[in-house]
């Protein structure tokens, strides 16, 4: 889910300025609807009233006909017989954004507050102007927002005035105020795409879990969804968890226009956190078709291909996503990784080693590269790496429990107890130093002290199958034959292909004439088999096409 979270993250970046976008698609037509009220006034104070309406509606249809150069003559000339009329220097504003004029227009719209203060749609046409800085300046959006309350409060009926003041109040993340904004919509208004997406994102963010899939499924039901309608609620229902209403609102713009890729790679993350895997690597495999440029997808595949246990396919998409972005280090790493799962030694060591290339101090790269080769043939190599990841992060008790085993691998026992000591010390790591602690007092012959700190890692941990078989031969050797098989039969209960364990078994066999020697040698002799045939694989090479096809060799 960390790459879903970074995807959602940054679409959500794009929702205050789709928004934005939206006010100023629809800005020519509901700018001039303020100035109607004029018309249902008295007689004006310096002509008669049908003087007045005549030459604003002339204004207006010069103004609807992009005639806006003959509009601004207009007003000059009207402005000469009606002087300081807020009206006019309403229309005069309009005209300025259409020529492009944002400092004009401001001008113009302030000073309609100034001779008309009653004038609410200068307000909202005021406070219009400031939507795109409101988005991201705090104080810009303080003064909007002050601006389309005053038009909400001067004209109660005006949907424009509250739906802005709600927007405004969401992006202040005062969403309880903002659903009370919109409530006050008319009954078309709030059935109108805009007002539903921020009712879903309002309802989200409050966590309202019932309205929030009643809000998203009205919302997907409706005729006008498009993919940039569904990013506006997007950031909330992630935030809320509901990747099972993303999908279904992302699935309904589908069906009425294809999405972009970007779009594909949200419902596929969305149908990925519902467990939906197929149908989840189909539409990321739509989105890599729709934009093959991008390496995120074949990450967001080969994580979804992983988790359907498809390790092959998972190595195609990091395949082809490394020759796309040979310079990115997280590419290798997560490559090597998966190696390993397959038991692939040596091409999970080859691809971790490039990844430690291309990042020498990443922490995270140097530890997993120092855990791959102290399993090597020479565990010292382990060291330079996992002394570099102690001086990266000191604190961490992974590192003094890693250098204690690799310094037990490279047969330097006296180095490894400096090492598991200090990780005895530490609960977290507790268990395997002591586990570590009594194989090297046992090899030292040092039988009571191997047996104490093998119990002291069982007490810790009581599911260690190699810990009982530890215990187990240890007890074989001193002839406790009880508790031998008490320690071996309950290893291999836990891990019935245990090596040590099915071995102690044998020697307790031995050593008591048991009738069942003959057979636990044949059953040893099968583990051995099977061990020897993974330590051949693991040696294996794999030769992974970008396509996701693989080719062995031997």
């Amino acid at each position: 889910m960390e790459q879903s979270r970074e995807a959602i993250g940054a679409i959500s970046s794009l929702t205050s300025r789709r928004q934005t976008g939206r006010w100023q698609r629809a800005l020519m037509v509901t700018l001039l609807a303020p100035l109607l009220f004029l018309f249902s006034v008295p007689a004006h104070a310096q002509g008669p009233e049908a003087a007045y309406r005549q030459m604003v509606l002339s204004i207006q249809q010069l103004i609807e006909n992009q005639q806006l150069d003959a509009a601004a003559t207009q007003i000059a000339a009207a402005t000469k017989r009606f002087p300081a009329d807020g009206g006019l220097e309403n229309l005069l504003g309009v005209v300025k954004v259409q020529q492009g004029d944002e400092a004009g227009a401001r001008q113009a719209f302030s000073a309609a507050i100034r001779h008309n203060p009653r004038l609410g749609g200068a307000y909202l046409n005021l406070a219009r102007l400031d939507m795109r800085a409101a988005a991201t300046d705090p104080a810009v959006r303080a003064e909007a927002l002050r601006l389309s309350q005053k038009a909400a409060l001067l004209e109660p009926a005006s949907d424009e005035a509250h739906y802005q003041a709600a927007t405004l109040l969401a992006w202040d993340k005062a969403y309880r105020s903002s659903l009370d904004h919109l409530m006050k919509l008319s009954a078309q208004a709030r059935r109108q795409i805009g007002a539903l997406g921020l009712a879903c994102a309002d309802e989200a963010w409050l966590g309202h879990r019932a309205e929030t899939t009643e809000a998203a499924t009205t919302l997907a039901a409706s005729s006008e969804l498009t993919e940039q309608d569904a990013a506006v609620c997007l950031p909330a229902l992630q935030s809320a968890r509901r990747a099972d209403l993303i999908e279904n609102i992302y699935a309904a713009a589908a069906v009425r226009q294809p999405l972009s890729a970007p779009g594909l790679r949200i419902l596929g993350l969305a149908q990925e956190a519902e467990g939906k895997l197929p149908t989840a690597r189909a539409t990321l495999e739509s989105a890599f078709t729709a934009d093959s440029t991008s390496t995120l997808v074949l990450v967001d595949l080969a994580r979804v291909a992983e988790a359907a246990s498809d390790h092959e396919g998972a190595l195609g998409y990091l395949a082809h996503a490394r020759a796309m972005q040979p310079a990115d280090a997280s590419l290798p790493y997560e490559f090597g990784t998966i190696c390993l799962k397959m038991g692939l030694y040596g091409e999970g060591r080859k691809a971790i080693a490039e990844a430690v290339k291309l990042a020498p101090d990443d922490p995270d790269y140097n530890y997993g590269m120092g855990m791959v080769a102290s399993l090597g043939q020479d565990a010292a190599e382990a060291l330079p790496f996992l002394n570099k990841y102690r001086s990266l992060r000191p604190s961490d008790p992974l590192a003094a429990l890693a250098l204690g085993t690799t310094y037990f691998r490279a047969r330097d026992d006296e180095a490894a107890m400096k090492w598991l000591r200090e990780a005895a010390a530490n609960e977290k790591t507790s268990a395997e130093a002591h586990y570590y602690l009594g194989r090297i007092a046992r090899q030292e012959g040092k039988v009571e002290e191997a047996a104490a700190e093998l119990k002291r890692s069982l007490a810790l941990r009581p599911d260690q199958a190699d810990v009982l078989a530890e215990l187990g031969q240890l007890s074989v050797t001193t002839k406790a034959f009880k508790e031998a098989a008490l320690f071996l039969e309950r290893a291999i209960k836990l891990d019935p292909d245990n090596y040590g364990a099915n071995f102690g078994l044998l020697q307790l066999f031995a050593r008591t004439a048991d009738p069942r020697r003959e057979q636990q040698s044949r059953r040893f002799d099968e583990i051995k088999e099977k061990k020897e045939e993974k330590d051949r694989a693991m040696m294996r090479i794999l030769e992974i096409r970008p396509e996701g096809t693989q080719v062995q060799h031997e």
